[in-house]
Parts: C-alpha cells; structure tokens; sequence
C-alpha cells in the first residue's frame, strides 16, 4: 500500500498483493523518483507484504520519503528479514536516514541510523553512510558501531561495474562471540568452546558471488580452545595469523603465516609449550578444485625445537591424503624435539621421562603416496630413561634408506643366501661411509618418480660411546649397515661391548621388516660375560660364572625364533648348555617357547648359597628335556638332577637344605620332627652319598622320583652315609606343579631356619 500525504495530487493507492522481487534500495529510489515528479507531497510512505532477492526475503516492509522543506528524510522498517546465511532470521530492522543527498550524479545518506534485532548479537544500533551513482550504478557503504561483546567492528564495502569490494575490521572482540556467530551461519567449523579476544582485519573483493581476492590479518591474546573430545585445546595462546588469497582458474592460490610466543596449544597427541619454543610457520600454494592440496614450499621455524622447509602434495578426499613429499629437516634440537613430539606419544611407556640432548638433521622424501626416501644425520644424541632401561650417549653417524620394491620383490627365502658373509663390495660401501654420507639431501637424478625402482645403496654408519639396554651397560660400538626397501645388512663385523664381555656380530639380516613375514639371521660369537654382572644387571640373585660362546644361524623365519647351535655358559664352576631352542610367535600374544637345557658338574655350593636353599657341597649334573614354555609358563618338560657318579669331592648338606628338599616330596613333617629331636638337633650338617630329584611334567602334575627306590613306593632323594646319617625320602610319587613351584619359591627366600 502506498500512501500520500500533503496537497492531493490525485495518486492512485495501489495496494501490492505480490511478493516483489526487487532488492530493497531500488524501493527507496522509486520513492524518490516518484517524489522528485510530485512536488507538492511532503510525504510519501509505501508498506509491502512481502519482497525477496537473491539470499533474502523481507516481510512487513514499510518505507517511507519526508519532504520538510529542502531536505529529504526517509525511512524503512522490517517486520522480519530471513537471510539464507543465517538460521535465525532479522527483527524489527529500522533505518533512518537523516539526511537524503539528491544530485545528478549520485543520492547519497552520510548519516544513517540502523536498529535491528540480530541473531547472537542481541539489540544492535549503528551508524552508517551509503552512496550511489545514479550514473554507474557505483554503491559506496559504510558501518561502524557495530557491538561484538564488548567489542566492536566496521564495515566497508563498494560495488561498481568492476565488481565488489569490502574491508571488516574487528577490535578487541570476544573470541566465545565469534565462535556464537559461526554457529549461527553453519560454518563448517566443529564445535567448539573457546574464551579470549581478537584483532582482525579483512579485505575482499570479488564480482558478484565469486570471491577473486582477500586478505586477512589476524591476532589472538588469551586464546583459550576447546573442543568436546578434549583432542584440541589451547590456553592462555597468543597467535598472529596474515593469509593472502586469490580465486584463478577454478583454484585457490594463497600464502600464509602463523606465528606464536606465548601460551600452550594441544592438538592430539602433540603439546606445544610456546612460551618456551616460539613457533613461526609459512606456506605457499594451491586448492585445486579436485581436492588437490599443493603447498609449492612451506617453512617451519620451532625455537629450539626444529627448523625445516619442503614442498608437498595432498589429496584431502583419499585414504591416504599425503601424495608427495619433499622435507629438508634443517635441525631437529633435543630435548625440544622431545618434549615437544615424543612426550606425549610416550607418556604410558617406560619412556615417558627421557633425559635428552643432541640433534640430527636430514630429508625425507614420498611419492605417490609412498615413502620413497629417508637420509638422516646424528650429531651427539644422548638419551637416558633414568631407570637404566635404555640409555645411550654419543650417538652419531648417519643413516640413508631407500626404497626399493624390485629388491622386496627378489629377496630371497634361502637361509644360505641370508647367511652371505661381507663381500669385498660391501667393505668398499663400508669404508667409504664417512664421504657417501656427508650429503643428507638425495642423491643427483633421484626424483619423486623413482618410487619402485632399484637405487643405488648407500652405506649408513652408525656409533655411539655408550649406554645402556635393559640395566645391560654398551660400551663404544661402531656399525656399518645398509637398509634398503624392507631389508637391513651388516656390511662388516661389529663389536658391542656387554658388561665385562662383547657381542661380535658376524652377520646380521633382515628382511620384510614391518611385516607378519619379517625374517632375520644372526651369526655371533659372545664374548664371555660375567653372570654375576649380569645378574646384578637384571635383579637376580648373584652368583659366579661366564656366559659365552657361539651363536650360530639364529634365525626368524615363518614367526618362529630358532637356535642352529647349542649355547654354553660357565655357571657355578660348572657348565650350563642350551640346545633345540625355539620360540613361536615371540612377538604374539601367546608366545611358545621349546628347549633342551643340559647342566655339567655344577658346584652345589656355590649354587645353594645363591639361592638361599640351604648349604650343600658336592657336584650336580642333569638336564631338563623336551622343555615347553607357554606364554613363559612351563607346560611340559623331563628333569632330573644328580650327584654324578664320579663325583669325588666332599659332600656335606645342612638341616635347611635337609628340610627343602624334604618339602620337595612331601615328607617334610617327618624331616622336621627327626631333626628338632635326638641327637640329630646337635648337627648342622650332615655327610651324604648321593642326592637327586627328577620331575615330569605333563597337566600341571609332576611325576616324582629320586636317585633309587626306598620300597613301598618311596624314593631316595638325598642318601646318606657315615654317621651322623641322615636320608631323605619322597613320598609323594604326583605332585601338584603350581604348589610345588610355590614352596620352591618360599624356600630360596625366606631366611635360615631356626632348629630348637
């Protein structure tokens, strides 16, 4: 309905019954045509249902032209404006303009007042200024005021026959309320809760919906993030974010720059302490319209912590999204690199605490999705777990892979061909290690096309002056390697210093590393190292001895670990062997394991005394046969223990050792009464002829025997000789395993007993 007010000029009243489609300032200058041709109407109002554009529509529209004497007053009010970007639509919108500049060349409002209810942002009251050439068609606006929690922001914008152009400048704003709007517009953000303020401004320009350029400038203070799954959250962070963007050929080409220097961020697993290592990253490239992500160079600068520069590829839409990837790690500095990377991924490992030092440079390389290329070099790492568990001090050296399928694809299964001893060529590579190594970067010609094809071998050498595995003190060791595809090769003996012994390598391969099919071979000889070392190194009781000897063919292979030779140790004055070994899924759940251990002359001894058994002299010998390990418990085996038959040393046994090996068959109590009684309870030892056990183990029971029948079913386990004589006799012919493996272990730790 349009209305007139004034000296009547006959104006028909046209009430308008559909919706218009016109944008909503072509109303306004249709009013001031109408006006300019109506001279003596000092008011002119137009109400309209309803009026829509492109990614609009209004309601209860009603605009309005005052005529006072030479100026021009006019204005709009909406019931309800719904725009297609926001969930929620606009009420009660009110503009004023106050002043209404009429020319030849343009109708211009420098003073405007806009009142509107806007979604998340609550009441809103701004000032603006609005210019259009009536010549071009040229719109020039401006709005400031606009009230961002307790910040604020303005707006400015031109279109001409050139296209658009805008500029939004945001001070001080709360980041919650920024977060609130996104909602509001559905931006394909997650969701998130966060608390702290920013400074932003943006500049664009376009023609019509198509965005051609834009620029951003950006700086958070107290940033606090947070998302639902607690995988990204920051606090108290302070970020400058600058990008540069521009809309060609159906891609995005843009550079960007982040920085930051105070405050933490986590993003699942990886925390950043910024106010310890300042963080400044840029990148340059291109969003294709494929979902192809080219980032034609990117550096990163992590105070203290890493510096390097590449070029990459990603497609986001694929399993796999990393495509390509050239990175020239310039320095990787400890302990930064650890706290800032590996911490986190360790903190529910024995790792969780790593003293560190060192750093190590290098480049890695994929194609195709595939990595293709890895060169890395050491400078001084020193690591230490603080629990003796791993340590290592003065790693150096440098380490080159390859991959190559061809090689995959033609290892071979033949133990023979795995067992190849270092070949001159392989000296050569060796030797040459220092100077092939000097150059991280890839080699001259090597491309990210090379994937999958044979490459030249580079020999990696590594060393370091010490540390620690396992409680086991390294001393200097130095190695000369290969690793190439799935394979890694010794190229020349090593020796690993063990304690007070050494491991000397001989041959050690691997092949199809990473896989259910991984193989390896090993050719050693052991040095002899002290078991008292050696148990001192894994908390066991200590006692004397050597461990040494060849290790021959042990092997990997079909999941299963297996000893070509028969391993011996010098224990107790003795000799212990171990023969048959095999290990099943040695890295499955259930491991089993098999083996045959042989004891030679053993002297009792020293071994009672290490184990708080109680005092025996003399010889032992036996073997345990046909020994079956199931997930490190024992399931099977055939064991007996003897006085060898030629034994001529002096035998003596004490109450304590008289009383445990009584538990062992089951007479204890009657051991006990005739020791605590008579003349026995005078001595403290007795002289004894021979003694031995045997146990065969089959369903949790063990089948009892000794060195010869007692009668009636009984067996000698101790005979005695001289006086005073003392035998011990088993009763028990089936005893239950896991009691028996207690009682065993009640006696080798409690204390002496106390004979009354």
């Amino acid at each position: 309905m349009m209305r007139a007010s004034g000296n009547p000029v006959g104006m028909p009243r046209a009430g308008v019954r559909r919706r218009a489609t016109w944008p909503l300032w072509v109303t306004g200058l249709c009013i001031v045509a109408m006006a300019g041709v109506v001279s003596a109407v000092d008011e002119v109002t137009l109400d309209i249902e309803s009026m829509s554009g492109e990614g609009w529509q209004a309601r209860d529209v009603s605009v309005s032209l005052g005529l006072p004497g030479d100026e021009i007053r006019a204005t709009a009010t909406l019931g309800q404006m719904q725009l297609t970007a926001l969930t929620q639509p606009l009420k009660n919108v009110r503009i004023e303009c106050l002043e209404l500049q009429l020319s030849e060349q343009r109708i211009a409002c420098p003073r405007a007042k806009l009142r509107a209810h806007l979604p998340a942002l609550g009441q809103q009251e701004l000032n603006a200024s609005l210019v259009y050439g009536r010549i071009n068609g040229d719109i020039d606006l401006q709005l400031h005021g606009l009230q961002l929690g307790d910040g604020h922001a303005t707006v400015q914008a031109r279109l001409d026959e050139q296209g658009w152009q805008g500029k939004v400048s945001l001070q001080q704003v709360p980041v919650a309320t920024l977060l609130a709007i996104s909602a509001e517009l559905a931006a394909p953000l997650p969701p998130l809760s966060g608390d702290g303020l920013v400074d932003l401004e943006l500049q664009a320009r376009g023609i019509d919906a198509e965005v051609r350029h834009a620029t951003i400038a950006a700086q958070f203070s107290e940033l606090t993030v947070n998302n639902e799954s607690g995988s990204l959250a920051s606090d108290a962070l302070g970020l400058q974010v600058r990008a540069d963007v521009q809309h060609a050929a159906g891609a995005w080409r843009f550079a960007a720059e982040v920085a930051s220097s105070t405050g933490q961020a986590f993003a699942q697993p990886i925390f950043l302490d910024l106010s310890k290592h300042a963080l400044n990253a840029t990148a340059q490239g291109e969003w294709r319209a494929d979902g192809t992500l080219e980032l034609t160079r990117f550096e990163v600068d992590h105070a203290d912590v890493a510096r390097g520069s590449g070029h990459a590829v990603l497609a986001l839409e694929e399993e796999q999204p990393l495509r390509a990837l050239e990175f020239d790690l310039a320095a990787l500095q400890f302990p930064g690199a650890y706290t800032s990377y590996l911490q986190p991924l360790l903190l529910d490992t024995a790792l969780k605490d790593v003293q560190s030092s060192g750093s190590l440079k290098g480049r890695v390389v994929v194609a195709n999705g595939e990595p293709v290329q890895l060169d890395v070099e050491l400078d001084a790492l020193t690591m230490d777990d603080g629990t003796g568990m791993l340590s290592l001090a003065g790693l150096g050296g440098h380490w080159h892979w390859r991959a190559d399928q061809a090689a995959d694809a033609a290892e071979t299964d033949d133990d023979d061909a795995m067992a190849e001893r270092v070949t001159p060529l392989e000296g050569d590579l060796a030797a040459s290690a220092a100077s092939a190594a000097s150059d991280v970067r890839a080699e001259p010609g090597a491309s990210s096309a090379s994937a999958g094809l044979a490459t030249p071998v580079l020999a990696s050498n590594l060393h370091w002056q010490g540390g620690q595995v396992f409680g086991l003190e390294l001393g200097a060791t130095q190695l000369h390697f290969t690793t190439r595809g799935r394979q890694m090769r010794l190229l020349q003996p090593a020796r690993i210093p063990v304690l007070d012994g050494a491991i000397e390598l001989e041959t050690f391969r691997v092949r199809n590393a990473g896989l259910p099919a991984m193989a390896f071979l090993v050719d050693a000889t052991l040095q002899p190292i002290s078991v008292q070392q050696l148990s001192r190194a894994f908390g066991w009781p200590e006692f004397g001895g050597q461990l040494g000897g060849e290790i021959s063919r042990l092997r990997l292979r079909d999941g299963v670990i297996s000893l070509g030779t028969t391993l011996h140790a010098q224990v107790f004055d003795g000799e212990v062997s171990i023969s048959d070994l095999r290990l099943e899924e040695p890295f499955g759940q259930w491991p089993r394991l098999q083996a045959s251990i042989g004891l030679q002359n053993l002297d009792l001894e020293l071994l009672t005394s290490a184990f708080s058994f109680g005092r025996i002299t003399g010889r032992l010998s036996g073997a345990v046969d046909g020994l079956q390990l199931f997930n490190w418990t024992p399931i099977a085996f055939d064991a007996r223990f003897y006085t060898p038959l030629d034994d001529r040393s002096r035998h003596r046994i004490s109450q304590r050792a008289v009383e445990n090996i009584g538990s062992m068959g089951g007479g204890s109590a009657g051991i006990t009464a005739a020791l605590s009684s008579g003349v026995l309870k005078f001595f403290d030892d007795f002289n004894y002829r021979r003694l031995g056990v045997s146990c065969r183990l089959r369903n949790e029971v063990c089948e009892m025997d000794g060195i010869e029948p007692a009668g009636e079913g009984s067996y000698y386990l101790v005979k005695g000789r001289g006086l005073p004589r003392i035998d011990v006799i088993g009763s028990s012919r089936r005893v239950d395993w896991p009691r028996l493996v207690q009682q065993l272990m009640a006696v080798t730790q409690a204390g002496a007993p106390v004979v009354e």
